[in-house]
Formats: C-alpha cells, structure tokens, sequence
C-alpha cells in the first residue's frame, strides 16, 4: 500500500500567512478600539472570523484560481448580504419570531436561488446561505444590516490578502506562469 506522506504544503503556509495578516488586522483594530458602535452593539471594521474564513475559502494554487473563487466568494457574501438585510428589515417591520421561523428557511432558499443564477459553483451557493444564517441571526435588530456591511468588506480584505500573499509567494517560488485548463 503506497501512503502519502502528511506534509505542510506551500499552498498551506499561503492560507495560513493570509489568515495571520487577517487576523492580526483585525486584533489591532480591536485592540485600537477602531470599532463602530450601535446601540450597546460594538462591531469590527474587519472582522476577524469573517476574513479569515475568506482566506481558507480562496486561497488557491495560483493568482488567477484564488481570483477566481475570490470574485465567487464576493458574489455569495453580497447575495446572502442582501437577502439576509431583507429579512432583517422585515423581522423589524412584523416583529414576530414566528414569521422569521418561515422567513428564514426561505431567505436560505432565495439565497441559493440566486447563487446558482450567478452561476457559481453549488458548494459556494450553499455557503452564500451561511452568509445569510450569519446576517440575518447572528445580531438583533437592526445593527444586523451594518453586520451585513462589514461583513461584506471583511470578505473583500481576506479575499484581496489572499490574493497579495498567493501573488507574492509564486511570484518568489517562479511558479506565477503556470497555466490554467480551459474550463476554469
């Protein structure tokens, strides 16, 4: 039986550094107190979690694949954004928790929807609908909706560190010409 050999991969030590910058960006911010309040809510310019999970999620063997599944990632944080703002503010408007119980399920559905008619891949459809879950659960009131907003630019700064750090790393290691298939 031929068994791999458990190694750490360029490709690993790339997510890791993006996850680092984001992290510790987001530490910094915190611990500068560069927060936005609302209400008794404090909320992260970039949010830790949230650009971090943007860095696993994108970092790819090359710039043109993290690019890629970056702009897919951004298509399904704005969807499930968007969707998840509409529930809030009906959540605001009706103020029952027996409607968001049927609101939610359907936002999740609307949100998939919607993904697959932006044409990306199932798997980020199903998490564009985490995006939603996140938007539309996480807070209370109406703070959700600048939830909603710095979550969206926390995705775009893990996505934009991903894309420097896979960028800076193949263009050391020679590897920045590798060709793609045709199909992606």
């Amino acid at each position: 039986m031929n068994e791999e050999k458990v190694k750490i991969t360029g490709l690993d030590v790339r997510i890791a550094v993006a996850v680092a910058i984001c992290y510790l960006t987001s530490t910094v911010l915190k611990q500068f107190g560069i927060m936005v309040s609302w209400g008794d809510v404090k909320l992260e310019i970039i949010q830790g979690m949230t650009s971090c999970f943007a860095c696993l999620l994108c970092c790819q063997d090359n710039t043109r694949i993290s690019w890629k599944s970056g702009i897919n990632r951004l298509i399904i944080t704005a969807i499930g954004g968007i969707v998840g703002i509409c529930v809030v503010l009906a959540d605001e408007k009706i103020g029952n928790p027996w409607v968001m119980a049927v609101l939610v399920p359907l936002g999740v559905l609307l949100t998939m929807i919607l993904c697959k008619a932006a044409k990306v891949p199932y798997i980020n459809a199903r998490i564009g609908g985490l995006t939603f879950i996140l938007v539309s659960c996480t807070l209370a009131g109406t703070a959700r909706v600048l939830y909603a907003g710095f979550r969206l630019i926390s995705t775009l700064y893990g996505v934009l560190i991903t894309l420097l750090v896979t960028w800076v790393f193949t263009g050391l290691l020679g590897s920045r010409n590798q060709k793609l298939p045709d199909n992606t």
